[in-house]
């Protein structure tokens, strides 16, 4: 049941988190004035911006495959223990590729419907956005695939309380 629960939470996050970023595309006067220091702070938002989607599209679609393919979550044995690493591993690869993909298609929609629904803002930098949003995407899937630090903290996790709980019965 706990698992089922933080999926729903994991996919409800980023789905509120999608909306939110596509509902603001459509706000007609939701932009800044044409100065230099503005500029620098469209692009820092819009980088931290679809870093997060990337993120969140990311930590979804792991956290359904661990909670669903068995595999994923625990080795079966120590004879296969290399052999589910490199499933581990090539499972990783596609989701981030998959993460990647959904990320772009979401940015691209972004400014389709900015494009279409906002007549003060068509005059922005479209593909200069599109260009930057890509790029916070590329960027953030090169961290996340470099550096598994979530990855590691889950295991480090579910490691110390393996050995809580075995200390635990053999005090018993």
């Amino acid at each position: 049941m706990k698992k089922l629960a933080f999926t729903l939470y994991s996919w409800g996050s980023t789905l509120l988190f999608i909306f939110l970023v596509l509902y603001f595309a459509t706000v007609e006067d939701f932009q800044l004035q044409y100065e230099e220091k503005d500029l620098l702070f469209k692009i820092a938002f819009r980088i931290t911006l679809y870093s997060l989607v990337f993120i969140l599209i990311y930590r979804s679609l792991i956290t359904t495959l661990k909670h669903t393919v068995e595999r994923l979550s625990s080795w079966r044995s120590k004879r296969e223990h290399i052999e589910d690493l490199e499933f581990v591993l090539i499972i990783e690869t596609l989701i981030l590729l998959v993460s990647i993909l959904a990320s772009t298609l979401i940015a691209i929609l972004d400014k389709w419907m900015q494009y279409l629904t906002t007549d003060s803002r068509k005059i922005d930098g479209n593909i200069e956005d599109l260009f930057v949003s890509i790029l916070a995407i590329i960027l953030a899937a090169i961290i996340v695939y470099s550096m598994p630090v979530i990855g590691e903290l889950e295991y480090a996790i579910k490691h110390r309380f393996e050995e809580v709980k075995k200390n635990k019965v053999k005090k018993k």
